[in-house]
């Protein structure tokens, strides 16, 4: 199955859509989700479709968010560099050389982001700060890249995802298009169930890096009485960490003050009855997902998370596990059947 799981988070992560500019990887997701739930659309910035709809059963929500990190362009130097500032959570120390692609209205630019030469820096200036980040398209004359490019253009990580080794992948916007291909995965397992105790809704969200707008709205407008966010969490790397969870190790599991506790052990006793790995992610404060917003909706809401470890978080290079996303669907599927049950 990884073989067909690769090629679908491929399909979603290889698309750019920066927060608020969701459109061509919300309108694929709509259109590959319709394979298994007719109904899904993408409006409003998000893709929202419907798996039954008997009102004596209660409502299930899985939402995956469709937004990646990014830039946008703030300036035009009159030396021809673009000035950029961040969208979302970026990490600094590796952006120095980093290729990357200017989507303007007419065209996509190469572009690579520049510094000071390391013979010329001192100290701290190392690791730059935002406004000494330029991209450099080649040109020497600000009139002439004024012709190419505005104020407000995306600016995006030009790698794509690539296959690594055991079952690994590499690419931007893993976070959390590979979450979007698990609720896809999920939807496909539930598609041919004859029928399940709840009425399930695949929501994928905009605006998650910026104030989740999407889940704010899909939790006022689709009344969910259980929702989970599934989106990733950060992985071990070189050495142990108590708030890293293992690659490779399954599915994580939320317990929070924001979660509802009778759903996270729901779950966990789902990956328990079914033999899915999984692990436990404790935030003694808010989740950091759509599940913060999920929970306030007006009807009430149990939210709980489901998250896939990567390593290497917002940059062009995060590293998932395919496996990972695989039982991130079952457990989701899973749980599904028994939603609601007495």
């Amino acid at each position: 199955m990884s073989e067909k799981t690769f090629a679908l988070i491929r399909q979603l992560a290889d698309l750019r859509g920066l927060t608020g500019r969701e459109n061509a990887v919300g309108q694929e997701a709509a259109a590959l989700l319709s394979r298994y739930v007719p109904d899904a659309a993408f409006r409003s910035g998000s893709v929202t479709a419907h798996l039954g709809s008997d009102p004596e059963k209660p409502v299930l929500l899985f939402c995956a968010h469709l937004d990646q990190v990014g830039f946008l362009v703030t300036d035009i130097t009159a030396d021809g560099f673009l000035r950029i500032g961040a969208v979302g959570g970026i990490d600094r120390r590796i952006l120095l050389g980093r290729a990357v692609s200017v989507h303007t209205k007419e065209r996509v630019l190469p572009g690579v982001i520049s510094i000071l030469p390391p013979h010329l820096l001192k100290g701290e200036q190392a690791v730059p700060e935002e406004s000494m980040l330029c991209v450099d398209l080649g040109f020497a004359d600000g009139d002439a890249v004024r012709q190419l490019v505005r104020q407000g253009d995306a600016v995006y990580y030009a790698e794509t995802c690539k296959p690594l080794g055991n079952g690994l992948i590499t690419g931007p916007a893993l976070d959390d298009r590979a979450g979007a291909a698990a609720l896809l995965l999920t939807a496909e397992l539930l598609a041919e169930e004859p029928a399940l105790p709840c009425n399930v809704t695949f929501v994928f969200s905009g605006q998650e890096e910026r104030g989740g707008r999407g889940a704010i709205i899909a939790a006022q407008t689709e009344h969910p009485d259980f929702a989970i966010a599934v989106d990733s969490t950060f992985a071990v790397q070189h050495d142990d960490s108590d708030e890293c969870f293992q690659i490779g190790g399954g599915p994580a599991i939320g317990v929070s003050p924001m979660l509802d506790q009778a759903l996270s052990e729901a779950l966990i006793g789902t990956a328990v009855r079914c033999g899915i790995p999984y692990q436990i992610e404790v935030m003694p404060e808010g989740t950091g997902t759509d599940a913060d917003n999920l929970a306030l909706a007006p009807d009430g809401c149990a939210a709980g998370t489901v998250s896939f470890p990567i390593r290497n978080m917002h940059t062009p290079v995060e590293i998932a596990d395919m496996r990972d996303i695989e039982q991130t669907a079952r457990l989701l599927a899973e749980y599904a059947k028994e939603c609601g049950k007495a």
